[in-house]
């Protein structure tokens, strides 16, 4: 399920991104804009506070607050903004709701006791983003059932390999479909709060990185927005931080040396004269979990034909590794060195998210990466049959 807000982007956010030449330019300070925030809610509390909270790139500023107890009504956060920005209210119920500040009267109405169906007037960028939410849970409700369903049918061994793997593509696609309207919305809105809003539910850093058309795109259309330049700053650090790419095709795969489930040293120069697909994964991971039927039907489909796989965990504890092995049915070698991210195969081969894999030729040379899914197979095909 995805996070809610900047998940993803931490850290101190120091550079800013002069590529495009946007910011080269002295840049405004925007004229200070008064706001008005009213609640109309019914069966809201008597007692607690109330927190208005600014969403930064870096960080989450209470600006305001209400005491129920003492507060006069209609209840009413009043206050000056620079410019369009992210907002949430924290209730005494410890329920968020987010919303897009950006000057003027905003009014809040409906039930304390049913804050998902609360409407918006005065702030069309609200509704905007309440929408993008309500379909974004929708979705997330939905995948989370599937990936339980699949988990459940993996786990009794009602199904084969191959069925299996059929699922986990369904649950590929339909996530990609999400990660899809999440770019198609961030690049189509016309508020730039709800855009980087959208772009904070990228997962994973390469999830952010293939989002680059989208973000130069953001700048162009908003190249004084505050927090679209946040944004732009987050990213360019993701990406210099990311610039020890995966290890390129064509170039020797390192070796690899760590224990085995039994303990003892395996090395991944041992498998030369073979084709091995070098496997990162761990138990913990679910998109990994669910890439397996397809290296096993892969595995069972061409292990009579020069090729193996050398799996590595990262995972920390050893009884869960040994479990997935046996419940997903990977009769291959594996190896970890139980130090889960801080594994020194993982650093060495450049590993930044799971599953990732490598295909060797016999002579130890890197010819493919990243193959999931069908991918896999077709490739194999190609180089075997």
């Amino acid at each position: 399920m995805r996070n809610t807000v900047f998940t993803l982007l931490r850290g101190p956010w120091i550079y800013l991104w002069l590529a495009l030449g946007l910011l080269a330019a002295c840049h405004r300070t925007p004229s200070p804009r008064s706001f008005t925030l009213s609640l109309e809610l019914s069966h809201l509390p008597n007692q607690g506070i109330v927190y208005l909270d600014a969403l930064e790139i870096n960080q989450v500023k209470t600006i305001d607050t209400l005491n129920l107890l003492t507060a006069s009504q209609p209840l009413t956060f009043t206050g000056t903004i620079p410019e369009e920005g992210l907002y949430r209210l924290r209730f005494p119920n410890g329920q968020l709701l987010f919303l897009v500040l950006s000057g003027g009267h905003t009014t809040l109405s409906g039930d304390y006791n049913q804050l998902s169906q609360v409407g918006f007037s005065g702030s069309s960028a609200s509704v905007t983003l309440q929408a993008f939410l309500h379909h974004l849970y929708q979705e997330n409700q939905i995948l989370t059932q599937e990936t339980r369903t699949y988990d459940s049918l993996r786990k009794s061994g009602q199904l084969s390999d191959s069925v299996l793997a059929v699922r986990s593509q369904e649950i590929q696609t339909r996530e990609q479909a999400l990660e899809n309207y999440i770019l198609h919305f961030a690049d189509t809105t016309q508020s730039p709060a709800c855009a980087v809003f959208a772009l904070s539910m990228l997962q994973s850093r390469d999830e952010l990185l293939q989002a680059k058309p989208v973000i130069d795109r953001l700048l162009s259309r908003f190249p004084h927005h505050q927090l679209v330049k946040d944004l732009v700053a987050a990213y360019q650090l993701i990406a210099e931080e990311s610039s020890g790419a995966p290890l390129p095709v064509g170039s020797v795969a390192p070796n690899i040396s760590l224990p085995d489930t039994a303990g003892h040293m395996l090395s991944l120069h041992d498998f030369r004269g073979k084709y091995v697909l070098v496997d990162f994964w761990a138990s913990w991971c679910a998109p990994c979990r669910q890439e397996n039927p397809y290296v096993v039907a892969v595995y069972q489909q061409f292990k009579d034909k020069n090729f193996t796989v050398f799996s590595v965990s990262l995972d920390s504890k050893k009884e869960n590794w040994l479990k997935a092995i046996h419940e997903d049915h990977l009769n291959w070698n594996h190896v970890s060195d139980l130090k889960g991210w801080n594994s020194a195969a993982a650093d060495l081969y450049h590993v930044e998210a799971i599953p990732a894999n490598f295909l060797l030729d016999p002579q130890g040379k890197i010819i493919a990466e990243n193959l999931i899914g069908p991918a896999l197979e077709d490739t194999l095909k190609k180089i075997l049959q």
